[in-house]
């Protein structure tokens, strides 16, 4: 190959290496996120655009920081609170009674976002994304605290937070702004399922937080079965037939399972504690107002 021809070989190169470079970029920029995501892509909505100057600092992948992710998902939320929203006062409400006793060097807090079905969302940094459906769906304050709870365990035991600095990490993608992390974490959770083996820590976490509150341990069972009647109103029951591929690959265990094992569990806890006080708050929950402001004696239960 002459001279001349080896040069216009390689201009014909740089030329389709820069018009592949401009398309990954405008693919980047324009690609939405996979129609495969489960019901929490609308939990979020849009991803996060933060042009504060903490979310547009510069940071290395490898130097992420749970607290730092946290903070600019706070800032997302906080700036979407309207004034006087009751649903919001009451989750602050709540969770203000709960994360004391966590153990994470953060604080957290859960935001109302609107959406049409029940479920809930941990992000890391201590942020909880709770449905205005859900607080429709649970029958009780002890219910929601259960469900607060499992999501703080899956905080508290690392499990969302592992899940996207690993695969942020595995992507080398550098040093790049706060807020495009936080993006893309987002995306990378909306995308994630959690194991089984994940859930189960959660729902334990759940568990033993609840019992540690004022609250009645059977709200997590009963939260379960709340959720259980709500898809049964709508025909999207657990089927009762084992299938090999579908347990296998389902990131929950059945609903049905986790009732009855959190049931019996808050069975067992009040035989051996039958001279207990706990609170159940299901009025509290139907007007929005939590335990510690709006403390109700008929919602106090005593032994089994």
């Amino acid at each position: 190959m002459s001279l001349g021809a080896r040069y216009a070989a390689l201009a014909a190169l740089a030329l389709c290496g820069a018009a592949l470079v401009v398309l990954l970029y405008q693919a980047r920029i324009r690609t939405p996120l996979e129609s495969t995501l489960t019901t929490s892509f609308q939990i979020l909505g849009v991803p996060l655009k933060l042009g504060d100057r903490l979310a547009s600092r510069v940071l290395p992948v490898n130097e992420l920081d749970e607290r730092e992710l946290g903070e600019v998902y706070r800032a997302k939320y906080d700036g979407q609170i309207k004034s006087g929203d009751r649903a919001q006062a009451y989750l602050d409400g709540v969770v203000a009674e709960l994360w004391p006793l966590t153990r994470k060097p953060f604080r957290y807090r859960a935001y109302v976002v609107g959406y049409s079905e029940p479920n809930a969302m941990a992000l890391p940094g201590g942020v909880i994304l709770v449905t205005r459906a859900l607080l429709q769906t649970l029958h009780s304050e002890s219910e929601l605290v259960a469900v607060l709870a499992h999501e703080m365990g899956h905080i508290e035991r690392g499990h969302c937070f592992d899940a996207v600095r690993f695969e942020l990490l595995a992507r080398k993608l550098g040093v790049q702004p706060l807020g495009s992390l936080a993006d893309l974490a987002t995306q990378l959770l909306l995308r994630h399922s959690y194991s089984k083996t994940m859930e189960h820590e959660a729902d334990d976490y759940a568990f033993t937080l609840l019992v540690d509150t004022l609250y009645d341990p059977r709200g997590e069972g009963a939260a379960f079965r709340s959720m259980q009647a709500w898809l049964a109103q709508r025909g999207r029951a657990t089927p009762q037939h084992a299938s090999p591929l579908r347990d296998y690959f389902a990131s929950h265990p059945p609903l049905e399972i986790r009732a009855e094992e959190y049931g019996e569990r808050a069975n067992a806890w009040w035989r051996a504690h039958a001279d207990e006080r706990r609170y159940v708050g299901v009025e509290n929950l139907r007007v929005l107002q939590a335990l510690a402001g709006f403390e109700m004696t008929a919602e106090w239960t005593i032994g089994p």
